[in-house]
């Protein structure tokens, strides 16, 4: 709806010049062009992925360290981010570990004693964090392995208004139509009319899934208070957002 009253608006001032023609002249006569556009934007919105684990003789040893891995984990991230990341989890597991010389039997059934008897637990979650703290995006990712996550890395960058690029670029693109449009009918000799028909070609954007905040979530533990984060410098490349419109222009008798 929105990209709908830009596109109306873009029309209203682009054909507003054209407003006095009172002699409307066939379709069949007319310029058609393509404009498209680029624009840049800094991203605020960076993505850090890791993954827990937890050790036991038992189910329940090993749930209970996963659990306070986690919770170590989120109370330094929260910390470092404050109340502007917002954190989801994934694929929790958790798995009977044995010992080696049952591996031979791998994919077959067999029996949870003698070689194979379980020799403890392993349980497993992965997490990930979207934050707009983009420039400590990569000193989150070293704080989290230090407080025991695993894997952990920054695994991209976004927008979190993409529609916003979205307009720059749309209106951007039929300004660039419209010089075309200009440049045709110079060089053919004839005057542009009024606008009769404008397309967008553009992709539709991804759209942003946030999960809860770390601002709204129950209060964490204390942990103890760890030595101060190495910081990484981050430098993200500019997400480029495409546009393209297809705009028919009468020509004016």
């Amino acid at each position: 709806m929105a990209q709908r009253l830009i596109f109306a608006a873009a029309i209203a001032l682009i054909a507003a010049p054209a407003a006095a023609q009172t002699q409307i002249v066939p379709s069949e006569r007319a310029i058609e062009v393509i404009g498209s556009a680029t624009v840049r934007t800094a991203p605020d919105i960076a993505t850090i992925a890791y993954a827990l684990r937890g050790e036991g003789a038992t189910a329940d040893q090993a749930t209970a360290t996963l659990v306070a891995v986690q919770k170590a984990v989120e109370s330094g991230l929260a910390s470092l981010l404050g109340g502007a990341a917002e954190l989801s989890t994934g694929t929790v597991a958790l798995v009977e570990t044995r010992d080696r010389s049952c591996d031979d039997m791998r994919g077959r059934p067999r029996l949870s004693q003698g070689a194979c008897a379980p020799t403890g637990y392993l349980a497993t979650l992965d997490s990930s964090i979207r934050t707009t703290t983009v420039d400590k995006a990569g000193t989150a990712v070293g704080l989290a392995a230090r407080l025991g996550a695993r894997d952990a890395r920054l695994t991209g960058y976004r927008l979190a208004d993409p529609a916003e690029a979205v307009k720059r670029a749309t209106l951007a693109a039929i300004g660039d139509a419209r010089t075309r449009a200009e440049a045709a009918a110079t060089g053919a000799g004839v005057k542009l009319g009024p606008l009769l028909f404008i397309k967008d070609q553009t992709s539709a954007p991804d759209l942003l899934v946030t999960a809860r905040s770390f601002a709204s979530a129950p209060p964490l533990p204390a942990a103890p208070p760890p030595p101060p984060p190495i910081k990484i410098g981050l430098k993200p490349q500019p997400i480029e957002t495409r546009a393209q419109v297809v705009l028919r222009y009468a020509i004016a008798p």
